[in-house]
């Protein structure tokens, strides 16, 4: 695959995208010996524009440092810090090079904001890039299968095809047709923000292995993975250096987002159950005990995660954040209103696909389980979204097992249009069967409510059995005490459409056995809501 010269300068970083308002909040830190921090640093989704005339760039944020180059106007970079100077002037960090950062001071040129997040990946065999949407329109050149360029836009020509504009090179566009190329995601990097005082880095996911650093509040790390102790604490895998990879439990961690400017569209209140309840320093309830508040109080969440065993909030009281057990409050919800998506102009959705991660979950036949199922879903709705419509499809990996709002935060650092979350069905009744499909959707959101009935309308075409369930589409947020299903909160609070989806269910001997064997139906018939709810296009 080709990346110019031009690309490594100025996306270099553009994946960086760092998660904000992390939902795994920090406990109290294991204990450390030493005070050392190591630190990364970057802005998301952010680049350098210069706007004089051959500036100078430098190794340093100051003009006594030595020059390094210089850069034309309209030249762009990635953007990774900022820095006042000796003399009070603020210079931006960027990424010259694929090897070399430099300093430019902020006189001579500008931050701007990155919004794609996709590129178009060749499928065809010495394919024509051409100066339009059409083959009326000059060649420009020609691609090889594999190479990948950053998409731009797209556009119906006159016979109807669609075309991709793509960044050729530093100063030309060019477009190509869909049907010798597809659409893809950038990948998405996650990072994990240290958040108690001094923390042990180990090398491995427990404390009986080696500590092989300290690092203070604050640091910040590009996420690897995760995995649960034998304790059944989780631990991200971190790099620690740009050698060597580290560990940390998640308890004095979180992932984070630099994105200023976020904003919620979800408000969380909790009201104080009568009598009166503790609240504590940390969330835990061995931690310091920070006073009680009073039955019927209510206070706005600022923060919740969960100490392993039950969830908990914090909020402002005194001036002081202090925390809750979720056992002690009700919750009460306020989403803003998320804007209807249309597709019918051409415009590239991101579709982010989010299967099962319940490997427990047992069908009643196949010797399988719900997450194998339906990552064989995903797979194939992937493939034919992929080869049928003109958008572009992420789906989760399993390594994101670790948390569904991890996998939101995934999401929404894609840009994210839609997140569909894909599961199969238990009732957990010995006495009677139930049959058919149920979609979860947001509230206040009516088109996540149409996906929903979409949804349930096309499985039932194809369902072995008519539906026995009662509702067949419901408010996802009515469930676990008002708390709500992950897959329909998370993706809501970035602002990003989904519905959890359970296709059927897998606890009756005939219909897992359906399941397992029809997963090209269920995913055509998935495929099929996306298309009437959103109004896809096809190739």
């Amino acid at each position: 695959m080709r990346f110019r010269k031009f690309y490594r300068k100025v996306f270099a970083a553009a994946l960086i995208i760092m998660l904000s308002l992390g939902f795994a909040q920090p406990v109290l830190a294991e204990s450390a010996a030493s005070t050392e921090s190591v630190t990364t640093d970057s802005s998301a989704q952010q680049s350098v524009v210069i706007t004089g005339s051959n500036v100078n760039i430098r190794s340093g944020a100051g003009t006594s440092f030595e020059k390094v180059g210089k850069a034309k106007k309209g030249s762009s970079y990635a953007y990774l810090s900022s820095q006042k100077g000796k003399d009070g002037k603020v210079w931006y960090q960027i990424q010259y090079s694929s090897s070399e950062t430099a300093w430019v001071i902020s006189s001579y040129a500008k931050i701007k904001s990155n919004t794609s997040n996709q590129y178009v990946i060749i499928t065809g065999s010495n394919v024509n890039l051409r100066t339009g949407a059409g083959t009326s329109f000059a060649k420009v050149g020609k691609a090889k299968k594999g190479e990948k360029y950053f998409y731009l836009s797209s556009e119906k020509g006159k016979d109807g095809k669609v075309w991709y504009q793509v960044q050729y090179s530093s100063s030309k566009t060019a477009w190509v047709i869909s049907s010798y190329a597809r659409m893809e995601s950038n990948s998405s990097k996650q990072y994990v923000m240290i958040t108690g005082g001094e923390v042990n880095l180990r090398s491995g996911a427990g404390t009986s292995y080696a500590k092989i650093g300290t690092v203070k509040k604050n640091a910040k790390f590009v996420y690897l993975s995760g995995k649960k102790a034998k304790d059944d604490k989780l631990w991200y895998q971190v790099q620690y250096t740009s050698s060597k990879k580290a560990w940390v439990l998640s308890t004095y961690a979180k992932l984070v987002n630099n994105d200023t400017s976020f904003t919620p569209y979800l408000t969380r209140t909790i009201t104080i159950k009568k009598g009166g309840k503790s609240v504590y320093a940390e969330p835990d309830a061995k931690s310091k005990r920070a006073g009680k508040v009073s039955g019927g109080a209510k206070y706005t969440v600022t923060d919740w995660g969960d100490d392993g065993k039950y969830t908990w909030y914090a909020f402002q009281r005194k001036g002081k954040k202090v925390w809750i057990s979720r056992n002690d409050v009700t919750v009460s919800d306020k989403f803003k209103s998320i804007p209807a998506k249309d597709f019918s102009d051409g415009t590239v959705p991101m579709i982010y696909l989010s299967p099962s991660k319940q490997p427990k979950n047992d069908y009643a036949a196949g010797n399988t389980n719900e997450q194998k199922e339906m990552y064989r879903v995903a797979a194939e709705l992937q493939k034919i979204l992929q080869e049928k419509y003109i958008c572009t499809v992420y789906t989760a990996p399993t390594d994101l097992f670790l948390s569904l709002d991890g996998r939101a935060l995934d999401a929404y650092n894609r840009h994210a249009d839609i997140y569909l979350a894909i599961h199969s069905n238990s009732d957990g009744s010995r006495s009677k069967k139930s049959y058919g499909a149920v979609g979860y959707y947001q509230p206040n959101n009516p088109q996540s409510k149409k996906l929903a009935e979409n949804m349930v309308k096309e499985m039932g075409k194809i369902a072995p059995h008519k539906s026995t369930v009662a509702r067949k589409t419901v408010n996802g947020m009515k469930a676990f005490d008002g708390t709500g299903y992950s897959d329909v909160r998370d993706p809501a609070y970035y602002g990003i459409t989904s519905i959890l989806a359970e296709v059927e269910y897998h606890d009756n001997t005939d219909t897992a056995k359906w399941i397992v064997n029809n997963p090209k139906k269920i995913a055509r018939a998935l495929a099929n809501s996306l298309e009437a709810t959103f109004r896809l296009q096809r190739k």
